[in-house]
């Protein structure tokens, strides 16, 4: 049951930071509401994308599932890492970008290293 609740978990998760970097962006970017307003929106993906890491890891730890040599779990938690550090890049917005892109990357290893089980 715990590790449905995961998979899931890790599907919002990179749904929503795919539909960023590929809809939501190009979409205002074209409209002219980049940086300027979309980046309130990918603030908040970000943040979410971010708790929901938080939770995947403490939920992880709790139930004792986690294994810290575990190649996938290793790619969760440096995509947390990576995402609380989005913050510390706010003046700089193309810089942003680039972890962005690099956190997309990320998730498609993770998804690709570990299809059918997040743990």
């Amino acid at each position: 049951m715990v590790r449905d609740y995961l998979m899931f978990l890790r599907t919002a998760w990179l749904g929503m930071l795919w539909s960023c970097v590929y809809l939501v962006r190009p979409v205002l970017e074209s409209q002219g509401y980049f940086p300027h307003h979309g980046l309130d929106v990918l603030n908040w993906a970000v943040a979410v994308g971010a708790l929901i890491g938080l939770l995947m890891t403490l939920l992880c730890v709790w139930r004792k599932l986690f294994d810290w040599q575990s190649r996938p779990q290793q790619l969760m938690l440096v995509m947390v890492l990576l995402s609380l550090g989005w913050f510390g890049l706010t003046p700089w917005w193309k810089l942003q970008m680039v972890l962005l892109h690099g956190l997309s990357l990320l998730g498609v290893l993770w998804l690709w290293m570990a299809p059918r089980r997040v743990v």
